[in-house]
């Protein structure tokens, strides 16, 4: 073999080793750029999270911001009303504190119009004791004069005792009778024909009944007496309570166990109750 193809063999060998050195090192250097592009994408990705993390901090913080402004106004706009609140308070408090003052004012001319009032009252106090005795002699003789109208209310209320009594046998006797016509069967005269004979003067029968209502502010009344009892309009009726006489009345509608009455031209002495009495007789006045 000749020097230049040992040159050329050697050269070979060299080139061969430098290309396996170069591919080596190539791939080394390849293997090392991926691993600093993992390495980079890794700290891109992290740089990433990291980015969102403060994002969301970011807009959390906004949030919470706007919400503390909200919060913010409207503690403002409380405080604002409470302000205002505290202003009328404050004037309504002035005012009524004038108003006190005037009514302090005012109390002080009423106390010395009492005190001047209770200084004549404690003239006429003294006027009164002298006169006190005086009183008391009339009172004697009144509580005479009252003991002496009891004894005759008792008498009247035993006369009316009797009255009622006899008016007790009266309407048994008229129920009797009345018995007596049915079982005999007699025909008595209509409500009309009863009606059409009846006149101011006309007494009524001998019967007592109650007030039963009280119509129109005592201008109407409704009693317990009717066709039944022989009660017949335009008959006329006395009306009383006990020991009170209330007036008359007049007979204007009836029906078979009730009628409706009215005060005569006279007006009553009071004013109707249910209770009060009614009947015919002028005695019965003074039960």
């Amino acid at each position: 073999m000749t020097t230049t193809a040992k040159i050329l063999v050697v050269l070979n060998l060299l080139l061969a080793v430098l290309f396996l050195g170069f591919s080596a090192a190539s791939f080394q250097g390849r293997l090392g750029l991926e691993q600093q592009i993992a390495k980079l994408n890794t700290e891109k990705k992290d740089a990433a999270d990291k980015v969102a993390i403060e994002k969301q901090s970011a807009d959390k913080a906004d949030t919470e911001n706007k919400s503390l402004a909200t919060q913010f106004n409207l503690v403002k706009k409380q405080a604002d009303e409470k302000d205002k609140q505290a202003a009328n308070t404050i004037d309504n408090l002035t005012a009524d504190v004038t108003n006190y003052r005037k009514q302090v004012d005012v109390a002080d001319q009423r106390l010395k119009q009492a005190t001047d009032e209770s200084s004549q009252r404690k003239e006429e106090i003294d006027q009164a004791r002298k006169q006190n005795q005086d009183l008391v002699a009339k009172n004697v003789q009144a509580a005479n004069e009252l003991s002496g109208a009891r004894d005759q209310i008792q008498d009247l209320k035993n006369q009316l005792e009797r009255i009622n009594e006899k008016l007790r046998v009266a309407e048994d006797k008229n129920k009797k009778t009345l018995d007596y016509m049915i079982a005999m069967k007699y025909t008595p005269p209509t409500a009309e024909d009863l009606e059409q004979r009846v006149t101011d003067a006309t007494p009524p029968p001998p019967v007592e009944g109650i007030v039963r209502d009280v119509r129109d502010g005592g201008k109407l009344m409704e009693i317990s007496l009717g066709e039944n009892d022989g009660l017949r309009p335009r008959h006329k009726l006395s009306l009383w309570r006990p020991n009170k006489y209330l007036g008359e009345v007049q007979v204007i509608y009836t029906q078979p166990d009730r009628s409706v009455v009215r005060p005569v031209d006279a007006p009553l002495t009071a004013p109707p109750e249910k209770g009060d009495r009614v009947g015919p007789s002028p005695l019965l006045n003074r039960g």
